[in-house]
C-alpha cells in the first residue's frame, strides 16, 4: 500500500501464482476485525452495569472503534510502503491481540474507550495491509478466487455477531467478547510468520503530515455525523459536520492534486470500473450493512420476538452467504462481472421489499426463506462488486487503490446504519402525525428506503463499456 504511484521499478512485482494460504491468513484477520466492530452491541448493556453508566452512553466505545479504524487507514498505508507490508501486517495483529486484553481487563468507560481507539488503529493498518498483500501476489485470472475469499469475512460477521456476542456475555462475561480475539489472534500471528511474504520495501518518501490532517479530519467529521444523524435531538451537528468533512474533503483533494508527495494518490479513479465501485458500489455496500441492523429490530421491537429468536433467524442469511459461495467463482468466471452485478443487486431490493412486506402472522418459515434469499444476492453482488474494484487497476496502482478502496469501505459500513436509523425516524416521525404508528412501521419503511438505494446505486454501472472487467475471465496463460 502506498500514498502515490511507486517510482519506475519500485513497485513490487505480482507473482504469477497467488497462495490460498495467504488469503486464508488475511481473510481470519478481515473477520476478527469484522467481528470485533459489530459483537460489541449485544453486550452494551451488561457493560453499563458494570460500569454504573447509562447504555447510551458505550456508544462512545463504539464509535471511537470505527473513527480510528477509518481515519488511520492512510497513515497504515505509509508504513506499509515504508517499512514493508509483511512487517506492519503481523505488528498491527499483535497490537489488536494486546488491545483486546486491554478492553477486557477495562473498569471504566475512559478505559475502554481508549483501549477501543487502540484496536481500531490495529484493524486500520491489519485489514489494508492484508488485502494489499493479496492483491499484489496475485494475478488478474486470480483474482476472483482471490477476492472470493477475502469477502466472506464483511458478509459473515455482521450476521453471527450479535449471536456470539449474545452468547459470551451471558455465559462467560462480556470480557469475553473481546478476549476471544486472544487465542485467534495468537494463531493467526503464527501462521501468518509463517507464509506471508515479505515484499520488497517501497520508496520511503516523507510523510503528508497536512494530506494525512485533511483526509482524518474529513474521515472523523463524517464518521461522527453518521452516529448523531440518527437522533433528532443531534440531527443539526450531525449536518454541520457532514458539511464540515465536505470541506476538509474537497481540500483534501486540491492538496493531494498539488502535493509533491500526497498521502493518496487519486488518480485510480480515472479508471471506471475502479471509480463505479467505490462510488456507487459504496452505497450498495452501505445498504448490504444496513440489513444486519434492521432486521433484528424488526423482528424484536415490531413483532415481539426474544433476541435470541430475532439473532437465529437473522442466520439464515448467513446460510445464505454460504450457501452460494461455492458457485460464486465460477459465476464470475462464466459471465460478465457488470450483468452480475445488476441482476443480484435487483434480487436483493425484491427481497428487501418482501422482508417490509411480511408482519407477526407470517411464518418463520416464509421470513427464513426470504433471508435465505437475500444472503444468497448479497453474497453475490458484494463479491462481484469487490472483484470488479481492481480488475482493470494496473500493478503500479493497486497500492495508492487499496488505500481508496479500504476508506470508502469502511465509511459504507457507518453510512449504512446511519441511513437505516435515520428512515426509521423520519418514517416514524410522519407516521405519528395521525397517531401511534404500528411498532413495526419505521422498520419496514427502512427496508423499503433501503431497496430504493440498492436500484439507485446501479445506475452509474449500467454506464460502464460491455467489456469491463473481462480481464478477469481470461486465465493466465
Amino acid at each position: 500500500m502506498t500514498g502515490s504511484v511507486p517510482a519506475p521499478g519500485s513497485a513490487p512485482k505480482p507473482v504469477t501464482t497467488w497462495s490460498r494460504p495467504v488469503a486464508l491468513v488475511v481473510a481470519a484477520a478481515f473477520f476478527m476485525e469484522n467481528l470485533d466492530a459489530t459483537i460489541l452491541s449485544t453486550a452494551t448493556a451488561t457493560i453499563a452495569s458494570d460500569f454504573a453508566v447509562q447504555p447510551a452512553q458505550l456508544g462512545l466505545a463504539v464509535t471511537g472503534y470505527l473513527v480510528a479504524v477509518a481515519a488511520f487507514i492512510p497513515l497504515g498505508a505509509w508504513l506499509a510502503e515504508r517499512w514493508g507490508a509483511r512487517r506492519v501486517f503481523l505488528a498491527a495483529v499483535v497490537l489488536f491481540v494486546l488491545a483486546s486484553v486491554a478492553c477486557a481487563a477495562s473498569t471504566d468507560l475512559v478505559a475502554l474507550t481508549a483501549s477501543r481507539v487502540v484496536q481500531g488503529l490495529a484493524g486500520s493498518m491489519m485489514v489494508p495491509i492484508g488485502r494489499l498483500i493479496v492483491l499484489r501476489s496475485t494475478e488478474k485470472s486470480e483474482l476472483i478466487r482471490a477476492i472470493a475469499y477475502l469477502t466472506w469475512p464483511a458478509l459473515v460477521a455482521p450476521v453471527v455477531a450479535p449471536l456470539i456476542g449474545g452468547l459470551l456475555t451471558e455465559h462467560l462475561g462480556w470480557q469475553w467478547v473481546f478476549l476471544v480475539n486472544v487465542p485467534v489472534g495468537l494463531a493467526l500471528l503464527v501462521v501468518a510468520w509463517r507464509v506471508v511474504p515479505s515484499p520488497e520495501v517501497g520508496d520511503r518518501r516523507p510523510l503528508d503530515l497536512v494530506g494525512l490532517a485533511l483526509v482524518a479530519g474529513s474521515i472523523v467529521a463524517l464518521v461522527l455525523a453518521f452516529e448523531l444523524l440518527g437522533e433528532p435531538t443531534t440531527l443539526v451537528p450531525g449536518v454541520l459536520l457532514v458539511v464540515a468533512a465536505v470541506v476538509l474533503g474537497l481540500v483534501a483533494v486540491r492538496w493531494f492534486r498539488r502535493a509533491a508527495h500526497p498521502l493518496l494518490d487519486l488518480a485510480a479513479f480515472r479508471i471506471g470500473s475502479f471509480r463505479v465501485t467505490n462510488l456507487s458500489g459504496s452505497l450498495y455496500r452501505a445498504v448490504v450493512n444496513g440489513i444486519p441492523f434492521v432486521v433484528p429490530l424488526l423482528l424484536q421491537d415490531g413483532f415481539g420476538w426474544s433476541p435470541v429468536e430475532a439473532g437465529l433467524m437473522l442466520m439464515w442469511v448467513f446460510v445464505g452467504n454460504l450457501a452460494v459461495k461455492p458457485f460464486t467463482t465460477p459465476l464470475l468466471q462464466r459471465f460478465r462481472v457488470v450483468p452480475i452485478i445488476v441482476v443480484a443487486t435487483v434480487a436483493l431490493a425484491a427481497t428487501f421489499v418482501a422482508a417490509a412486506l411480511v408482519g407477526p402472522d407470517t411464518s418463520p418459515v416464509v421470513v427464513a426463506g426470504v433471508l435465505l434469499l437475500s444472503g444468497v444476492f448479497r453474497s453475490v453482488g458484494f463479491t462481484a462488486y469487490n472483484t470488479l474494484q481492481f480488475a482493470d487497476v494496473p500493478a503500479e496502482m493497486i497500492g495508492p487503490a487499496n488505500a481508496i478502496a479500504s476508506i470508502t469501505s469502511q465509511l459504507a459500513v457507518g453510512l449504512g446504519v446511519a441511513a437505516t436509523v435515520l428512515a426509521v425516524r423520519v418514517a416514524d416521525l410522519v407516521a405519528s402525525t395521525d397517531g401511534p404508528a404500528p411498532a413495526a412501521f419505521g422498520y419496514q419503511a427502512a427496508l423499503i428506503v433501503l431497496a430504493v438505494l440498492a436500484l439507485l446505486s446501479l445506475i452509474e454501472g449500467l454506464r460502464l463499456p460491455k467489456g469491463t472487467g473481462d480481464a478477469l475471465r481470461t486465465r493466465a496463460s
